[in-house]
């Protein structure tokens, strides 16, 4: 057996244990049940929408304290902090969503009529043990419905620990990067990049990040989005 660091083994404990963490929503996936994070629309607002789960929505911390609303915040105050325009977070964010539920929550999500969409799906369908074809399938679906709105999109990486397999886990990883040059969408390679394995990121349920870890995911999304952005 290869050796592994403390913060992959950390990491293994966490993200086995996130499989039945996150099995059970704490909100529905019916799209007249989502409830989206949203403050009140500016006229000269540039709307971005996060599709994703309890890494999105933020389990276990605040709103502000979550990955979008600081995303928001680095974005108005860091990309554009001379300009009228600003930019508007909307979270969608859902514990234990997976790609099909994001599938079928897309159309009711794009009818507030986002300007860019960032897809943070697929962790779960990876701790579920999904087959990899159906998530990039799904995936797949809801870039192709956003892009049938020329909705910009980004997709967001994932990673599986190495107990799901050599095989598995390259396929689940390799998914992402196959189906963003397939479709042309700009990837962010690993959404917990030096989040996921790391105590001091994580809060003591040793599974979601903490503020400090919505702080590096915020910083590990902006540094990629920014290069799409008006």
């Amino acid at each position: 057996m290869t050796n592994l660091s403390l913060h992959s083994w950390f990491f293994l404990i966490s993200l086995s244990t996130l499989s039945i963490f996150s099995g059970c929503p704490s909100n529905s996936e019916n799209p007249t049940e989502t409830q989206v994070y949203r403050k009140n629309t500016k006229e000269n607002s540039y709307r971005i929408l996060i599709l994703g789960d309890s890494l999105t929505e933020g389990y276990g911390v605040s709103a502000q304290q979550a990955f979008p609303s600081l995303l928001e915040k680095k974005l108005n105050e860091e990309f554009s902090p001379d300009k009228n325009d600003t930019y508007e977070i909307i979270n969608a964010g859902i514990s234990g969503s997976t790609s099909s539920g994001g599938v079928a929550r897309i159309e009711w999500l794009l009818k507030s009529n986002p300007d860019f969409l960032i897809i943070a799906l697929g962790g779960n369908d990876g701790l579920r043990g999904v087959p990899v074809e159906e998530t990039k399938n799904n995936l797949k679906k809801i870039i192709l419905t956003a892009k049938s709105k020329n909705i910009p999109t980004l997709l967001s990486g994932m990673k599986m620990p190495p107990n799901y397999g050599i095989e598995y886990t390259h396929e689940f990883s390799k998914l992402f990067i196959d189906l963003a040059e397939e479709e042309n969408v700009p990837l962010v390679p690993f959404l917990l990049e030096g989040v996921g394995g790391d105590p001091a990121m994580n809060l003591p349920d040793r599974i979601h990040p903490n503020p400090v870890g919505h702080q590096k995911i915020a910083q590990t999304v902006y540094h990629q989005l920014i290069n799409y952005l008006p």
